[in-house]
């Protein structure tokens, strides 16, 4: 099992045992090992409590990425990622979950096989809920008690949100539930509470869990929850429920159905104030991260502006992660790096995904000096490939190090640079859009390092989730341009200027886009400012510069795909079988 803390020696032999105490750590009592016994131990009640993280829906993506699951159930599109079930990205096999997402073609009787799966979250909460009800008999310190019991209940919390990111108002578990008989159903049977109810219980659980956990570990515990990922996880969440799709006058719910409008966002309305309250929540992340216990700052590390915003994702000492998933591995049939890097130039197997940038979200990226850069656009026309090589290559520093495009180095300092044109028998034309993704993966190959490594909260974006809720509560100019404005200065671009409320939201999401891309932020980003139907983003015509060989290579722009959008599409549905157990109601349109 994927872990990406314990590492000292001890430690590493409790995930060794954890395959054999899967056997009793996911039920109340056994027949082996009763709860008494094993929270009675320190040894055990620490093995369960790893269990938990080894349980808690975004530490399984690894887990399911390095051992063949191809990242079916959780944070993954079957096969690819979830940046390829948005305007960021494609997938050029057809055989990934992606493609139901873009083609439309899912609901509540498949998206469990796309990309997710309520029951892991609900697993890693009755595990999580077990440990909390159980740790105060363990022969712990009041003051050890009380940390572990917060690192439960912020990964209780987290799976929440992860629940509620998709369905909106979903069925709250602050206990364990069992079942000895027909009389204790309607116990289990939990229906699904209301929006304000489920942001508010996560809201408070990030409360209580701050104020127990440490500012940061000794680097033998790297990746165990500290007291910013509680103040994280509380922003975004906090985040979220302020944005569009949830806090709005607006909505997509049928008329004359005001308890389905609560589950799905809040029943009153727009308010401002929802805002006011996410930017504060921001705002004490950014100055946790300022105490010097913290330990954690923006990452400022390397002399070149492309290098330095590269190692964010492959080296795990940067100052800038507040937690992460873990390593996605480094062996040979490791499927991240498979499906994640281009076919036959990393992976030499068959059936490779080959992940390319669309042409629709390259145009995100200014030019390195902060303008905007000039494109063709007559689909069809003939352009000379150099004219390709020069537009890419003016463009940011986070482009460079995000996309592999035609006419650079795969593993930089090689000397090897591939023109995909001329390199169709390597499989370098198989893609769409402007080129590969390359982030995560920087210059790797099979069983080799740097090994991708898959972020849950970084620094950087509770700067750019401060601008924008301070921006959408007429706070400060000086101070929402002052956020931005820090995260371009790490990769050398020049500063942005306020002008008005509605260009600097623009703004905000642009360099949000940029800076977060391909992290699977943008996937639920545009479906809470509620922009996913507009043409372009998550519906709509998707483009390419596709390449084409000769005396005197060209490229053109082609559209690859048209994507299908309907509203309904901004919540997920709920499976139809628990719909159809009568005490959960389905999200509108499904």
């Amino acid at each position: 099992m994927r872990r990406n803390v314990l590492l000292t020696g001890s430690l590493l032999v409790l995930i060794m045992l954890f395959g054999a105490c899967r056997k009793y750590l996911e039920k109340p009592v056994s027949s082996e090992v009763t709860i008494k016994e094993v929270f009675e131990s320190k040894d055990k009640a620490e093995q369960f409590l790893w269990n938990v993280y080894s349980t808690c829906s975004i530490f399984e993506f690894p887990y399911f990425w390095d051992a063949g699951f191809n990242g079916y159930y959780h944070y993954g599109a079957t096969y690819t990622i979830l940046a390829a079930a948005c305007d960021e990205a494609d997938a050029y096999a057809n055989y990934t979950g992606a493609e139901a997402f873009n083609k439309g073609n899912w609901g509540p009787t498949d998206i469990y096989w796309f990309e997710f799966r309520s029951e892991f979250c609900y697993k890693g909460i009755r595990n999580a809920n077990i440990f909390i009800e159980n740790i105060d008999r363990s022969p712990f310190t009041d003051t050890e008690k009380a940390a572990m019991k917060a690192e439960a209940v912020f990964l209780r919390a987290l799976m929440h949100f992860d629940l509620m990111q998709r369905l909106g108002g979903v069925a709250i578990a602050d206990k364990v539930l069992s079942v000895s008989g027909a009389a204790d159903i309607p116990n289990v049977t939990i229906p699904r509470s209301t929006f304000e109810e489920t942001v508010e219980f996560i809201v408070k659980s990030c409360d209580d869990a701050a104020k127990d956990l440490p500012n940061n570990y000794d680097s033998r515990f790297r990746g165990r929850i500290t007291k910013g990922a509680a103040l994280a996880l509380k922003a975004r969440t906090l985040l979220y429920a302020a944005s569009p799709l949830f806090n709005s006058n607006d909505t997509y719910v049928p008329v004359g159905n005001p308890a389905l409008r609560a589950m799905v966002g809040y029943a009153d309305g727009y308010k401002v104030e929802r805002w006011k309250r996410a930017a504060d929540a921001s705002k004490a992340v950014l100055d946790w991260a300022r105490t010097e216990s913290s330990g954690c700052a923006l990452y400022m590390g390397k002399n070149n502006a492309v290098d330095r915003y590269e190692e964010i994702f492959i080296n795990p000492n940067v100052s800038e992660i507040i937690l992460d998933a873990g390593l996605m591995g480094l062996n040979s049939t490791n499927y991240f790096v498979r499906f994640m890097t281009p076919g036959t130039v990393v992976y030499t197997g068959t059936d490779p995904v080959n992940i390319g940038v669309t042409f629709n979200f390259a145009k995100f990226y200014q030019k390195a000096d902060g303008t905007e850069q000039t494109w063709n656009e007559t689909p069809g026309t003939a352009y000379p490939y150099a004219q390709y090589v020069q537009k890419l290559g003016e463009l940011e520093p986070r482009f460079q190090a995000s996309v592999f495009q035609s006419g650079t180095e795969w593993a930089r300092g090689t000397g090897t640079r591939y023109h995909f044109y001329e390199q169709s028998a390597r499989q370098l034309n198989l893609y769409n859009g402007v080129g590969f993704l390359r982030k995560f993966v920087k210059g790797v190959s099979n069983g080799s390092s740097p090994a991708p490594r898959w972020i849950t909260f970084r620094l950087a974006e509770f700067y750019l989730n401060y601008a924008e809720a301070l921006n959408e509560s007429n706070g400060p100019s000086s101070e929402i341009t002052a956020a931005v404005n820090e995260i371009r200065a790490r990769v050398n671009m020049p500063p942005v200027a306020y002008t008005s409320q509605a260009e600097m939201r623009e703004k905000i999401r642009r360099e949000r886009a940029v800076e977060l891309a391909f992290e699977q932020h943008r996937y639920f980003d545009v479906r809470r400012w509620k922009i996913a139907g507009q043409e372009g983003v998550m519906k709509g015509g998707m483009y390419s510069l596709k390449l084409y060989g000769g005396a005197a290579p060209t490229y053109k722009l082609e559209k690859f795909e048209d994507r299908a959008w309907s509203d309904k599409m901004y919540l997920y549905p709920f499976r139809v079988s628990e719909v159809e157990l009568g005490y959960i109601v389905q999200n509108p349109g499904w």
